[in-house]
């Protein structure tokens, strides 16, 4: 949908349910990992790309202290005041959670009707929630002229998910959406709060593989992976100095001391710490335009994050063998934190067309599911959009 059609769209539903015009628009956009699943937890390295599926808002504020908030694509609404001890369900309680722990930073909360559009599939490792998110928080700086730097915006928005909504991220979703630049991967440093931006090379295209099989990060096989990664940590720093994290283990050290480690914990931390290494040789690789090299890496962090981690379905292994037969494929590999949701297709930019029907079709053959592909593009993070509809 071009953006002058998305933003007619928007303001004739907004004029409906609100009788006004909206007065500013943000949007946010979503990512995809590239490199570094889990690791974000464990104060490790994550390389990502924001990417040009992103979240709209349109919003015109109120000085009532109420937010109404409703969607032009998303089923149900809601309204609510901060301080308010009742929760509202669903989607808006990503917008109730930003608002609530703004006012808890003591920032001015002058209420808001806002209208939510977005182009990110909901649970699919896409990000969906932190690019409402960051949209969210962004939308209360701007109406409170309030001066946050993207690193405070990011973690504002991660006590949002961890505290009210009640998910135990860590903060890659948000610090990517916020603080990416168009053309370039991120890689961050997840115990620093600091980045670099890794220029993706033109040569490739990044197709997200969508396996139309929704993840559910709330329930216990996240938990249970995080708990494992924080259990081994704490147990190799009884008897390596200085470790903090998993982040704080080269591979060499884990393999002295797995011994220590419960079977399913040792695997965990096996993969995460490996991955934290792989963050760093892809993105040389990538600067090199080392295709092969990429190749294996990838192929190394989608096998660990299926017999080690145990993070990927059986959806999610047709979607790789599917893509890795694909005409123009350079690599395949689990976006987001696995457990269903998309792939992402590293793919010679000649010949994206190609890769995706092909890959459809097999998809379609091996699993019985209809998925989606979809090129794209690195986007520039959180920001104001200048606008008018028509």
């Amino acid at each position: 949908m071009k953006s002058a059609v998305r933003a007619q769209a928007m303001t004739e539903r907004f004029e409906t349910l609100f009788a006004l015009s909206p007065e500013l628009w943000v949007r946010a956009p979503g990512r995809v990992d590239v490199m570094g699943s889990h690791t974000d937890y464990n104060g490790g390295f994550v390389l990502t790309a924001p990417i040009d599926r992103d979240t709209w808002l349109a919003a015109r504020p109120r000085d009532d202290g109420l937010f109404r908030v409703a969607s032009l694509n998303l089923e149900g609404g809601a309204e609510f005041r901060c301080g308010a001890a009742e929760q509202v369900a669903g989607w808006p309680l990503y917008l109730q959670g930003v608002a609530e722990m703004f006012h808890r930073a003591g920032h001015a909360v002058q209420g808001a009707d806002i209208l939510v559009h977005g182009t990110l599939p909901l649970g699919s490792g896409l990000s969906s929630s932190a690019s409402i998110e960051a949209a969210m928080a962004l939308l209360l700086c701007e109406l409170a002229e309030v001066a946050m730097s993207g690193v405070a915006m990011s973690q504002l928005c991660q006590r949002a998910e961890n505290d009210i909504v009640g998910v135990p991220c860590g903060i890659l979703d948000q610090y990517s959406v916020i603080l990416g630049e168009q053309q370039h991967l991120l890689l961050l440093d997840c115990r620093e709060l600091s980045h670099r931006q890794v220029p993706l090379p033109e040569s490739l295209a990044l197709v997200v593989c969508n396996t139309r099989s929704p993840r559910r990060l709330l329930g216990s096989q996240y938990d249970a992976r995080r708990r494992a990664c924080e259990e081994g940590a704490a147990v190799l720093a009884q008897t390596l100095p200085g470790v903090r994290s998993l982040r704080d283990v080269s591979p060499s050290q884990f393999e002295s001391q797995r011994q220590h480690l419960e079977p399913q914990v040792a695997r965990c931390c096996e993969f995460v710490i490996a991955e934290n290494a792989r963050v760093h040789a892809l993105a040389a690789a990538l600067q090199r335009d080392d295709l092969a090299r990429i190749a294996s890496l990838c192929a190394e962090s989608f096998a660990g994050a299926r017999d080690l981690f145990e993070m990927i379905t059986g959806p999610m292994q047709a979607m790789y063998v599917a893509g890795l037969s694909a005409p123009g494929v350079v690599a395949m590999r689990q976006a987001g934190g696995g457990f269903g949701g998309c792939l992402l297709g590293l793919v010679d930019a000649a010949r994206v067309t190609d890769f995706c029907v092909a890959a459809d079709a097999a998809y379609a053959q091996s699993s019985g599911l209809q998925g989606e592909f979809y090129p794209v593009s690195t986007a520039a993070g959180a920001g104001v959009l200048s606008l008018q509809a028509g």
